[in-house]
């Protein structure tokens, strides 16, 4: 160990989840991939993450990717850049491997996946079934059982230690443990919202055994599953598991976090539950990170979205309240090459925006026009 720092990465990617948090032995767990071949080209508008990855990691295998749900922005160009043990085809010294692959359990059990989701799917279904290693499972509903149970390759029991429920802890890195929130067991086939099929986390980051940051990554989750996992944690009197100095948004800024069913006019008031996470459990200089596009200006506030500016507004207040940051991962500088992500370094001394980080944003918000639809 050289020094007592982690990092986590918000890369811009558009209107997509790519994060990357680096521990206390430089190992490295990606929370969702999104890599669209574009990238490579697109003078600057978006990182390309193949090539920050094989600078970043230098040689060395991703230890993990989550990926936390199957929703296309959240694992974008997954099959063009690892080494999949499921398929020959991609396999190759070009490639990444990685020591584990982390899914939520909707990944194994859900029918109809096409395309780079169904090479995602395979994959990890050939780690749980075939290798019996390799991954973890992220929920444990009927569903999950049951597609385990008939697929004439294991049986739940076999493989029931690589499923991991919420309300446990993982403690994989060191430096950081991690308190799995959803999916819940609920979740079942007749569920169409894959947004509230997905993992959400919170990490509490320890240094010489004192907690000094704690982050939640919200995946794309909306406000119903929220509501559940406020529920949950204080049935279980652990409301601390929703503590947060740090808080990746769910959804890229949409309204359907805060109030899935109101966006509002001019900001979106959030129903109960979620007020209460963020205005009781966020703490002082707490730091709201939405991975998306500008966010619309107030003229352009109903454009579809996400992101949307009235869920922005609120994030806005919640900042105001806790004297923290807003910040947006696609608005930096452009320009060819240009394009960095939002570093925040973990010290002993809590959570901080490295200098780059805080240069290139000074403290405000940029707005724009610029929307899209993604997951």
């Amino acid at each position: 160990m050289t020094d007592s720092k982690m990092f986590i990465r918000f890369y811009p990617v558009g209107n997509g989840d790519s994060a990357l948090i680096e521990d206390l032995e430089r190992k490295h767990l990606m929370i969702d991939y999104n890599c669209v071949s574009e990238a490579e080209e697109d003078n600057g508008d978006r990182i390309f993450l193949e090539d920050e990855l094989d600078e970043r990691l230098d040689g060395k295998d991703l230890d993990v990717p989550m990926i936390t749900h199957a929703h296309e922005d959240h694992f974008q160009g997954f099959s063009n850049y690892f080494w999949l043990n499921s398929s020959k085809k991609h396999q190759g010294d070009d490639r990444k491997k990685m020591t584990e692959l982390w899914v939520p359990d909707s990944i194994i059990w859900e029918p109809g996946a096409e395309d780079e989701e169904k090479l995602l799917c395979k994959e990890a279904r050939y780690r749980l079934l075939d290798d019996k290693k390799g991954i973890k499972v992220f929920g444990e509903s009927d569903s999950l059982k049951e597609y385990i149970n008939n697929s004439g390759k294991a049986k739940y029991e076999e493989v029931k230690h690589l499923i991991k429920k919420p309300g446990e802890i993982v403690s994989h890195f060191k430096g950081f443990e991690i308190f799995i929130h959803s999916p819940h067991s609920w979740v079942t086939e007749e569920d169409e919202n894959k947004n509230n099929k997905c993992i959400v986390v919170q990490l509490d980051f320890r240094i010489d055994s004192e907690s000094v940051a704690k982050a939640i990554f919200g995946s794309d989750a909306e406000s119903d599953a929220w509501e559940s996992i406020y529920s949950a944690t204080n049935n279980n009197k652990n409301l601390d598991r929703l503590d947060f100095d740090i808080f990746k948004l769910a959804h890229h800024c949409s309204h359907t976090l805060l109030n899935k069913d109101e966006k509002g006019n001019l900001i979106t008031e959030p129903v109960e539950k979620v007020k209460k996470i963020f205005e009781e459990r966020g703490r002082e200089k707490a730091k709201l990170i939405a991975s998306c596009d500008r966010i619309p200006s107030k003229q352009d506030r109903n454009e579809t979205g996400p992101p949307h500016y009235q869920a922005a507004e609120y994030y806005r207040k919640v900042r105001d309240l806790k004297k923290g940051d807003f910040r947006v991962t696609m608005e930096e500088p452009k320009g060819s090459r240009n394009i960095k992500p939002i570093v925040i370094e973990i010290t002993k001394y809590g959570p901080r925006f490295d200098q780059l980080s805080a240069a290139v944003f000074g403290g405000g918000t940029i707005t724009s026009t610029k929307s899209e639809r993604h997951g």
